[in-house]
């Protein structure tokens, strides 16, 4: 269970950063005031961050069953919201090099808890 809680966690706040970083505002906060993000990697960061949001879900609920896994899924998607917000607030170049390592993570623990199940 505590796997499957990292990888769901990891995912949701990889997803939200990825959602928030396609902003302008979050964009210009990085990279300068006046720069923009490209339309492609716009599109890309969206899909990537609505898959992750969507991935969440079905770990959620394939652990608890709908109902139940379904009210987890958004106390994560606070949790990790809530995380993305403190860190774009006070460290948004942060947040940009965190992402893939924390998307990774998520993956990494996904993987592994598939692993888990189909050997036992």
């Amino acid at each position: 269970m505590s796997m499957n809680m990292l990888a769901a966690f990891a995912l949701s706040l990889s997803g939200f950063a990825a959602l928030a970083l396609s902003l302008d505002r979050h964009h210009a906060d990085i990279h300068g005031r006046g720069s923009m993000p490209s339309r492609r990697a716009v599109a890309g960061l969206r899909a990537a961050g609505a898959g992750a949001l969507a991935l969440t879900w079905s770990l959620h609920v394939a652990a608890d069953g709908g109902p139940l896994g379904t009210v987890s899924w958004l106390g994560t998607l606070t949790a990790s919201a809530f995380a993305v917000a403190l860190g774009l607030s006070y460290a948004p170049r942060a947040v940009q090099r965190l992402l893939p390592g924390v998307a990774g993570i998520g993956l990494a623990a996904l993987a592994a808890r598939w692993l888990l199940a189909t050997w036992m």
